[in-house]
């Protein structure tokens, strides 16, 4: 391959993590695959622990950013390798499965771990995401909208089978850490500017005071 053309492809303007939390076998892995693979696995490899996978998308004003996306294995004996990277995380995944009411339940337990060990200082954004809305949907939805409204979530019902609303989600989650990061860059130039107006005011009052001489 062209060495110029490699590099082209891995040049991004940012960086960021997602990590997918929730219980076996509710797909975390193939929503992954179905966004960075394009592609569907009927039985996937259970995810042993931690498996992160890139993307680069480009958003508002041709921005490349680069999305890390951590696969974690919703089995216990996983949980406190998960927990490790929770501090990384710039956008957390709630995965649940539409078919499967017990992952819904657990979904609190869940986003009381993640609260419980993580400082919360990089989390950008939250998601409750519904997967497998391609089968007959078994969670109230009721509920659904209730636990998202109390955990002040926004909850995207997908399927990553079909890949319905999966290209959605990502643009979505991209788009959204464009705007956060670039409302953070104009309020610290703002910040920045308003800090040097007042050093500057200062210095003039100094002056016509007579406090600084020539």
């Amino acid at each position: 391959m062209n060495n110029n053309v490699e590099d082209k492809e891995n040049e991004f303007d940012s960086e960021f993590k997602i990590i997918t939390l929730g219980d076996s076998s509710v797909g975390k892995t193939s929503i992954i695959n179905s966004f960075i693979n394009e592609q569907f696995i009927e039985e996937p490899i259970p995810t042993l622990g931690i498996k992160f996978s890139f993307k680069i998308l480009t958003v508002n004003k041709g921005k490349k950013m680069k999305l890390a996306v951590l696969d974690t294995g919703g089995q216990e004996k996983y949980r406190s390798l998960s927990i490790s990277y929770f501090r990384y995380a710039d956008v957390v995944l709630f995965v649940f499965s539409l078919n499967d009411v017990i992952s819904f339940e657990n979904m609190q337990e869940w986003i009381n771990t993640f609260n419980q060990n993580n400082n919360g200082k990089n989390v950008k954004k939250i998601y409750l995401i519904g997967n497998k809305n391609d089968l007959e949907q078994l969670v109230d939805q009721k509920l659904i909208d209730e636990f998202a409204k109390k955990n002040e979530i926004l909850y995207i019902s997908i399927s990553a089978k079909s890949k319905n609303k999966v290209d959605e989600l990502f643009k979505l989650i991209a788009e959204e850490l464009y705007e956060v990061t670039e409302k953070r860059i104009n309020t610290s130039v703002k910040s920045s500017k308003k800090q040097r107006s007042k050093i500057i005011a200062k210095s003039n009052i100094d002056d016509v005071n007579g406090k600084k001489c020539c």
